[in-house]
């Protein structure tokens, strides 16, 4: 196993704004819980904040065995690996993550492993940094824990949450801490407890959202790409993956609860109260989601929430609040002191909203 510090970069984000992850309340999990609805009318809880967007190395790892998947730094293959079938290690043949997000395991003359079954399985991997100084090497990719449990809207649909280690040595340990459960095995999700919002059994948990990649750059920012065979391993403490957590609001429009092509990047964005090229959020903040383009899910009702915006794929696109002063995450006075705001059109009702935005928020005083 190759395990120099040389190539341990490879296992830090390389945005500023951190991992590809996201971040929920910690008790909204719970089987019977007073906030699970069902219907058109369903009115989700408000939902903690974050401004994290990022790709850890060990995310966009492609559905096909044998096939390079391109991160930032580095092309990573699965070259093989198993799954537990009885409690004995059975290799399998195929891998894919289906529309709910779960991961399914083809062992082949053992049969399928899915839902909870995959806990223990481990990925064999070929890492080939881009940097010319930096050899291929290979590593390992372990499920440390899993559970599945019913969607926020509907329990038919159950939406899983992963724990993923791997025996390459990060370079930053105490940002992706070894496990407590196997020495020599570190976290691929950042130590991170949003704000005091995950509980320490969510810290470092992840969900998968699949047929996309998460594509980022200095001039455009981070957007969510269509992008067949692929899929996102988004932690729970950061922005990529909140919408499908907690929504069960899914980046393929042809899926159940599926979002519009439109509304994937502009999710992202709005989550991170992205403006004038930036993430204006504040990690724990309260906000609640409103999405007048497709009718999957609407904010609350309760008062004292006001909306602070709508948000396209550019981000930002319209503003609440009065036009003197406006609304919005981590900037008491907006249209004083925010470049751009004061310049976008008013939006402060839902009707308003929904002619100028794709996903609005609103924010609770």
């Amino acid at each position: 196993m190759h395990k120099t510090t040389h190539n341990l970069f490879l296992l830090a984000s390389t945005l500023t704004l951190a991992v590809g992850c996201d971040a929920p309340l910690a008790d909204d999990f719970a089987v019977g819980s007073e906030f699970r609805c069902v219907g058109s009318d369903c009115t989700p809880p408000p939902v903690g904040n974050t401004s994290m967007v990022g790709d850890h190395m060990l995310s966009n790892i492609k559905e096909i065995i044998n096939g390079d998947a391109a991160n930032f730094t580095a092309d990573i293959r699965v070259t093989g690996g198993f799954g537990l079938h009885d409690e004995i290690p059975r290799a399998f043949t195929d891998f894919l993550v289906k529309e709910d997000g779960q991961l399914q395991l083809d062992l082949g003359y053992f049969g399928m492993l899915t839902g909870e079954a995959v806990e223990g399985a481990v990925f064999d991997l070929l890492v080939t940094p881009y940097d010319p100084l930096e050899a291929p090497f290979t590593g390992q990719l372990r499920i440390e824990d899993v559970e599945c449990e019913p969607g926020l809207y509907i329990s038919s649909v159950s939406i899983c949450r992963y724990v993923f280690v791997t025996d390459v040595e990060p370079k930053d340990d105490e940002l992706y801490p070894e496990t407590s459960k196997g020495s020599g095995w570190y976290h691929v999700c950042p130590d991170d407890d949003d704000g005091g919002l995950l509980a320490a059994n969510y810290r470092f948990s992840s969900v998968l959202s699949p047929e996309v990649t998460l594509g980022y750059s200095p001039a455009a920012g981070p957007t969510i790409d269509l992008d067949s065979g692929y899929f996102i391993n988004g932690c729970l403490n950061g922005a990529v993956s909140k919408g499908q957590y907690r929504l069960n609001a899914f980046y393929d429009a042809s899926t159940y609860r599926g979002l519009k092509a439109s509304q994937r990047t502009a999710m992202l964005r709005m989550w991170m109260a992205w403006h004038d090229d930036a993430p204006r959020t504040e990690p724990g903040n309260l906000i609640s989601p409103h999405d007048p383009l497709g009718g999957l899910f609407t904010w609350t009702s309760a008062s004292g929430w006001n909306i602070e915006g709508g948000y396209d794929e550019d981000g930002a696109s319209c503003r609440g609040g009065s036009t003197t002063h406006g609304k919005h995450r981590e900037v008491v006075n907006p249209v004083l002191n925010l470049t751009g705001w004061s310049s976008l059109p008013h939006c402060n009702t839902a009707t308003t909203l929904a002619a100028k935005a794709v996903l609005g928020v609103k924010v609770n005083n």
